[in-house]
C-alpha cells in the first residue's frame, strides 16, 4: 500500500444485521473523534463505544485506519452535498466581479480543508491525496454538466476583462489557480491554524487580486 492509498476494509457487509454493525462502528469512530479526540481512538475503544465485540470489528476492519477511511469517505460525501448548495451562491457572485467571487471560493476551499483536517490531522495529512476534497468537488461540478475548475476560471476572467491588467488570460488563470493551490497546501502542511484565520484568507485574496487586477 502506498503512503497515500486509503486503508481498505476486510470485507463489505451484505446482510441487514452486518450493515447495522458496521454502521455502529463508523458512528462510534466519529463520536470518539468528536468527543474524545484522535489520541483516544483505538480499535478497542471503537468496539466499546459501538457496543460490539472486538472480534466482530476485526471481521470487517483490519485496524482503526480502515475504520477511519470509511468515516472520512462518509464525511466527504456529506461535504460534497453541502458544497453543491454553494454553487448557486458563488455563481450569483460572478456578476459582482472578481473580488467577491474569489473571496467566496477561498472561504469555501479553506472551510472544506479544515473540516477534514480537524477530524484526525495525522491521518488526513498522510492520505490527503486520496482524500482530495477539491478534486471531488471538481468531479461533482462536471457530473452536473458544469465546466471543470480549469475550464471555468479562464472564462470567468474573460467576463471581467475590463477589471484585469493586460496579459494572456489563460496564463494568468493558470498562475492564479496554482498560487491559490500552493497557498492552501502550504498552510495545511505548515500552519493549518492559518486556514481558519480571516487575516490569512484576506491575504491570499489580496495576493490574487494584486496579480490579476489593474
Amino acid at each position: 500500500m502506498s503512503g497515500n492509498e486509503l486503508p481498505a476494509p476486510r470485507k463489505r457487509p451484505r446482510q441487514h444485521r452486518s450493515r447495522a454493525l458496521v454502521e455502529a462502528i463508523r458512528e462510534a469512530c466519529l463520536k470518539i473523534l468528536e468527543q474524545e479526540g484522535p489520541d483516544q481512538l483505538t480499535t478497542a475503544r471503537i468496539a466499546d463505544v459501538a457496543g460490539v465485540n472486538i472480534a466482530s470489528l476485526y471481521q470487517y476492519f483490519p485496524n482503526k485506519e480502515a475504520v477511519l477511511a470509511e468515516v472520512y469517505e462518509e464525511r466527504m460525501a456529506g461535504l460534497l452535498a453541502q458544497t453543491e448548495s454553494e454553487f448557486g451562491r458563488i455563481h450569483a457572485l460572478t456578476d459582482q466581479g472578481v473580488e467577491a467571487t474569489l473571496a467566496a471560493i477561498i472561504d469555501l476551499e479553506t472551510t472544506l480543508l479544515l473540516q477534514l483536517y480537524r477530524m484526525y490531522p495525522d491521518f488526513y495529512l498522510q492520505h490527503q491525496q486520496s482524500l482530495d476534497i477539491r478534486a471531488r468537488v471538481n468531479q461533482l461540478t462536471q457530473s452536473l454538466a458544469n465546466p471543470s475548475w480549469e475550464e471555468w476560471f479562464p472564462g470567468f476572467l474573460r467576463r471581467h476583462r475590463q477589471q484585469l491588467r493586460a496579459g494572456p488570460i489563460d496564463t494568468m488563470a493558470f498562475i492564479a489557480r496554482r498560487s491559490l493551490d500552493a497557498s492552501l497546501q502550504a498552510a495545511l502542511a505548515e500552519r493549518p491554524e492559518a486556514l481558519e484565520d480571516p487575516t490569512f484568507r484576506r491575504e491570499v485574496l489580496s495576493l490574487l487580486l494584486r496579480y490579476l487586477l489593474k
